[in-house]
């Protein structure tokens, strides 16, 4: 006769002896999932790119969703590819921490300590985010908008559309460069990090930050996902 109860307990009993192998083997650790890397199932739909080894769950992967629907209108979700490769950094295999490691947990480009994670990037990521120098306002998001907090410091303030080239009353562009925009998105950042029973701050910082010193790499802007069509082609004619 058909068991249809085996193949469920053979995955089940699978997937908790990979859970235990890698307690006692010390194998790195998801920040988010507190589980090593694995093929997620049921599939990510927001950060599909990491459905072949992720760091997140389902529902990790619905709250990435629900905070860029807050910032961006439904039309423009597919419209930066660099921005949607943020919100799913904690999703990436890489984004862990090895069980053996005191404070600051610390991994390939994030570090959790004092009850922040930090999300160090790399000066290539955010070219591809900025589109223009870091030090100066950018007109990548104009076309869309981004609705954002008005006090970039109370992430719970009323939002309003901001166009990041668009000068204020005062004749300066409402996001002047790309550490003002780093910080108006750190205080929105999906809680996806627990530690000590409570979620987590998010700080994301530029690489070479004097707080994420002690952090050797980086998110970098090299997945092709995060290149423009034009150049995908030059890239594969080289």
């Amino acid at each position: 006769h058909l068991d249809f109860g085996q193949p469920f307990c053979s995955v089940a009993m699978r997937r908790a002896l990979g859970c235990l192998v890698g307690l006692v083997g010390g194998q790195d650790v998801c920040f988010a999932s507190g589980m090593s890397p694995e093929k997620p199932f049921p599939s990510l739909t927001q950060c599909y790119r990491h459905n072949e080894e992720a760091c997140c769950k389902s529902g990790h992967d619905h709250l990435v969703n629900e905070a860029l629907t807050s910032v961006l209108a439904p039309a423009c979700l597919k419209e930066y590819p660099a921005l949607e490769d943020l919100y799913c950094s904690l999703c990436s295999k890489d984004s862990t921490y090895s069980r053996s490691s005191t404070t600051p947990l610390k991994g390939p480009h994030m570090k959790l300590q004092n009850n922040v994670v930090y999300i160090v990037l790399c000066n290539s990521f955010l070219d591809s985010l900025w589109g223009a120098s870091l030090d100066s306002f950018t007109n990548v998001f104009d076309n869309c908008g981004l609705q954002l907090p008005e006090n970039k410091s109370d992430p719970d303030s009323e939002r309003r559309v901001f166009v990041p080239s668009a000068v204020d009353s005062t004749g300066e562009p409402s996001i002047p460069n790309v550490d003002d925009f780093l910080e108006r998105i750190s205080a929105i950042f999906p809680p996806l990090v627990r530690h000590d029973g409570a979620a987590v701050q998010v700080q994301i910082v530029r690489s070479g930050a004097d707080s994420v010193s002690d952090v050797e790499g980086c998110l970098s802007g090299c997945s092709i996902f995060g290149l423009s069509f034009v150049g995908l082609m030059m890239m594969l004619r080289v």
